[in-house]
């Protein structure tokens, strides 16, 4: 299993060889990216280009990229609004287009604004939400390029089961599932929502906390089961990346032990 980290625990650098560099020289195998970056701009695929053959100079495998539409515009693939709809669907797909110009690979998102079940319009939006992100992905498939849906502490897929029901009804087979232990860790048992999404999960975010908030910290770090989560994904026969998602960067270097810590403590 590839060793991975995301970039977000340098957040405030740029993306480049030399951040590439400190990944590879820390025992990176697997990147996860983020548009969180300085200079980021899903417009400029010629910068992506440039990124794919950095990793690919380094030898290095790209597993994700983590976007974060909604933050930055009024994005929403549940809304109802014709022009809302229009104005989303192009902004996934130049996401897509940044993936295919990293060299293709997931791209990962939390932004799943449907309501709860006892909430208006929650079936309406809901099918919104399956209808365009099927459209996107359908977009995306010709390009090697898959989704990724995410767990949060809050909302309507904090709730794996609902997770898994999306990936039923969609039927979309470059859509799955990422787990963040860290979400689910704050609002339930993230061996059980491993076990739970089972051959539906595509990548991993691995972090800890001690259930109370998002703290992005080291395994072992927080009261995590992390034995029973190399279990559970023994169990599942997870095919992905072992993927790291940190806040600090001084844990960079300590990513690499870590994981084979747990990876063989967990055999």
């Amino acid at each position: 299993m590839k060793i991975g980290a995301s970039t977000i625990l340098h957040r405030d650098r740029p993306l480049n060889w030399t951040l590439f560099h400190e990944f590879q020289q820390a025992g990176v195998e697997s990147l996860e990216l983020t548009d969180y970056h300085p200079e980021f701009s899903y417009t400029d695929l010629e910068a992506f280009t440039a990124l794919h053959l950095a990793m690919r100079d380094l030898s290095l495998h790209l597993n994700s990229l983590h976007i974060h539409l909604e933050i930055f515009d009024d994005y929403d693939l549940a809304t109802l609004d014709a022009a809302q709809r229009d104005k989303t669907l192009i902004a996934y797909r130049q996401a897509v287009d940044v993936m295919e110009a990293l060299g293709g690979g997931i791209l990962v998102t939390h932004h799943i604004q449907i309501p709860e079940p006892d909430e208006p319009l929650h079936a309406e939006k809901r099918s919104a939400f399956l209808d365009n992100l099927n459209t996107v992905a359908d977009y995306a498939a010709a390009r090697e390029v898959s989704f990724a849906l995410e767990n949060v502490p809050r909302g309507y897929t904090r709730e794996p089961t609902r997770l898994v029901e999306l990936m039923t009804d969609l039927g979309a087979p470059n859509v799955g599932v990422v787990i963040d232990t860290g979400h689910r860790n704050i609002v339930g048992d993230p061996v059980e929502a491993l076990r739970t999404i089972g051959e539906h999960l595509i990548t991993l975010h691995l972090h800890d906390n001690h259930g109370e908030q998002d703290e992005h910290l080291l395994p072992g770090r927080g009261n995590v089961d992390w034995k029973g989560i190399v279990s559970a994904l023994d169990e599942i026969e997870y095919p992905g990346v072992f993927m790291y998602e940190l806040s600090r960067s001084e844990d960079l270097t300590q990513i690499r032990p870590n994981a084979e810590a747990l990876l063989r403590r967990g055999a």
